[in-house]
């Protein structure tokens, strides 16, 4: 199993690397949806060739909801990471699997629709179309998730550390909020410190507006301690999200899964659970969703 995570800059790759990162995945937010940073063209092409020159992987991420005015800009896009030779390219939207195609380059792709990855026929499916990969959906349980591994004749993912979004809308809600109550709103686009509250719950859910829309998450990080162990043998690609934290925060993530799995020792991976059970849960792994009839 490979260790997938998401940068926070240039500077931070050795670091991460050298605290068992196998893959990293970035991109700019013109083509991907909740990145934990935003790289730009160039910054893209740097980190490509400090990830080769450690013998590591850079998967792309484009995940952005397609739209007709969005085909030639993602084309170009996708023509550039044909040059750089990126390793893999994490997509939704079908036409992107449609570009990808004319340009041949089906074969690095990895599709990761958010929900819909929910059965061991998706994978069989899409090997016939001659994708590298898919992620399973978030809100599976963990016996799910080992049936679709364990009948997968491609890659399999899926994001086991990180806070989970659970809606996004192409509409600019927190933008229309303000402007509903005849209020200023610049200072609260693109802010990540912002939590939504109802009033008939506690949680406190993260959520931001950028170019994509309005993304909203559950309130704790899923954290995959007492876990790892069982999937390091089912899965593929184990994805560690760092939106909403910082590089010190993944550094110490990833020390505490190499830590449970070079000991191997479940009572170990138990007490590293607890002590981020305030801010952490298991997710979905053990839970069926409420939308699951």
């Amino acid at each position: 199993m490979k260790f997938a995570v998401t940068p926070f800059s240039i500077e931070s790759i050795n670091n991460l690397c050298n605290h068992g990162a196998d893959i990293f995945v970035v991109g700019t937010e013109e083509f991907s949806n909740r990145l934990a940073h935003s790289f730009t063209m160039d910054e893209i092409e740097t980190l490509v060739t400090v990830i080769h020159q450690r013998e590591k992987e850079v998967y792309i991420s484009a995940n952005m909801i397609v739209h007709h005015s969005d085909l030639e800009k993602i084309e170009s896009f996708l023509g550039e990471m044909k040059k750089l030779e990126v390793d893999g390219i994490i997509f939704g939207d079908l036409a992107v699997y449609q570009i990808a195609k004319r340009l041949e380059i089906q074969h690095l792709l990895i599709y990761n629709p958010e929900t819909l990855n929910t059965n061991y026929f998706d994978p069989i499916f899409w090997d016939k179309k001659g994708i590298k990969g898919l992620t399973i959906s978030k809100e599976i349980t963990l016996n799910d998730i080992k049936k679709i591994a364990e009948k997968s004749t491609i890659e399999i993912s899926i994001i086991g550390h990180g806070h989970l979004n659970m809606f996004h809308s192409r509409r600019p809600l927190i933008e229309n909020f303000f402007k509903y109550n005849k209020d200023s709103f610049e200072q609260y686009i693109e802010n990540r410190n912002l939590k939504l509250v109802e009033e008939i719950r506690d949680e406190a859910y993260p959520i931001f507006q950028d170019i994509h829309g309005t993304h909203i998450f559950r309130d704790k990080a899923l954290e995959s301690y007492q876990e790892i162990i069982t999937l390091s043998k089912i899965i593929d690609v184990f994805i560690v999200d760092g939106i909403f934290k910082d590089t010190n925060y993944m550094i110490e993530t990833m020390k505490n899964y190499q830590l449970i799995l070079q000991n191997n020792d479940p009572l170990q991976a138990t007490n590293i659970s607890k002590h981020y059970e305030s801010d952490h849960d298991s997710g979905f792994l053990y839970k069926k969703t409420v939308y699951d009839k």
